[in-house]
């Protein structure tokens, strides 16, 4: 499959990144130029054609559209003709020389699931590129916290979440959730393990070895889901107890607990002649500043092993930047 290679030296925008990867899928070394246009870069990346009647694929076409004007205003790519949605576009630039840029290869299935089954592709497809730029090129593992996801990146601890289990519905990438917890006094969670879906095995094995470093212990979170569902309901009856911030914070991780635990374990069996199943709280009733401060079970926010300061993990060779300088 198609390889994009995408830079990490320019500041762009989640709608340059995409049309600037989506051109380096697409030109050729054999031409100084290529002729494309709105709706072959749709295609491209989504690998149908973008309907105007339908309102995501408008959407998408904006954005396109924007994405190329922003890179023509700011000289990244050089429009040499242009007629409506179709131009003609020099291939200087459009190349990543990686052995002057650092870099992220992505193959062109991985973004064209992203564009089909994402409700916010733009934006996940950068987190997804951000989040394989951070893989250990040789473990094909890595453990980066939630707080530095979103210190790096400049998402919400919700929205980092949000990104994470819609790449994993789509088995783009593969979460190894410790259960284990620091034994230095702190109690903290490890950081989850995570790779590409492809490399499942090395990611688990790795992030086994990963624990082994770390002096830590096993835990077992155990949940009354009966006195959580009592909580929960005078919390939505306004109970005076829940005017705390904390309180609602603490609440609010109980129920992400126990809305997981239905996962596994459902609440079943018959009542008045009739089976039953139990349902999922309805998180929507708590405030938005609650579900951006609570983490949903990441791990918390802690020193790497080889205490990497962010700007030394960012320079790091990524899997991709290793092979390239091995061939």
């Amino acid at each position: 499959m198609l390889k994009l290679f995408i830079g990490k030296s320019k500041d762009l925008d989640e709608k340059e990144i995409v049309v600037l990867a989506a051109l380096n899928g697409m030109y050729s070394v054999r031409w100084e130029q290529m002729v494309t246009s709105i709706d072959c870069i749709g295609y491209f990346i989504t690998g149908r054609f973008l309907k105007t009647a339908i309102k995501r694929d408008r959407t998408m076409i904006e954005n396109i559209r924007a994405g190329i004007q922003s890179l023509a205003k700011r000289k990244i790519i050089t429009i040499i003709d242009q007629s409506g949605d179709n131009c003609v576009i020099s291939n200087e630039g459009l190349k990543v020389d990686s052995n002057k840029e650092k870099f992220t290869i992505v193959e062109l299935w991985e973004m064209q699931k992203i564009f089909l089954e994402s409700n916010k592709p733009f934006n996940v497809f950068v987190f997804f590129v951000n989040l394989i730029g951070t893989i250990n090129n040789r473990t094909k593992e890595w453990h980066m916290s939630q707080d530095d996801m979103v210190a790096l990146w400049g998402a919400s601890k919700r929205t980092v979440n949000d990104y994470l289990e819609q790449l994993e519905n789509m088995k783009l990438i593969y979460v190894y959730r410790h259960r284990k917890r620091r034994a230095n006094g702190t109690y903290q969670k490890l950081n989850n393990s995570y790779g590409r879906y492809c490399d499942k095995d090395a990611v688990i094995a790795e992030a086994q070895k990963y624990a082994d470093t770390v002096e830590c212990e096993d835990f077992v979170e155990k949940l009354d889901r009966r006195a959580i569902k009592l909580r929960y309901n005078a919390y939505c009856e306004g109970a005076k107890k829940y005017n705390d911030p904390v309180a609602v914070i603490a609440l609010y991780r109980e129920c992400l607990a126990y809305n997981k635990s239905l996962k596994y374990k459902p609440v079943e069996g018959y009542y008045d002649g009739e089976y039953k199943q139990g349902e999922l709280l309805d998180l929507s009733v708590f405030p938005d500043e609650v579900r951006n401060q609570a983490d949903d079970n990441w791990g918390e926010p802690v020193s790497m092993e080889n205490d990497f300061s962010i700007e030394e993990i960012l320079d790091m060779p990524t899997e991709d930047e290793a092979q390239m300088n091995l061939s």
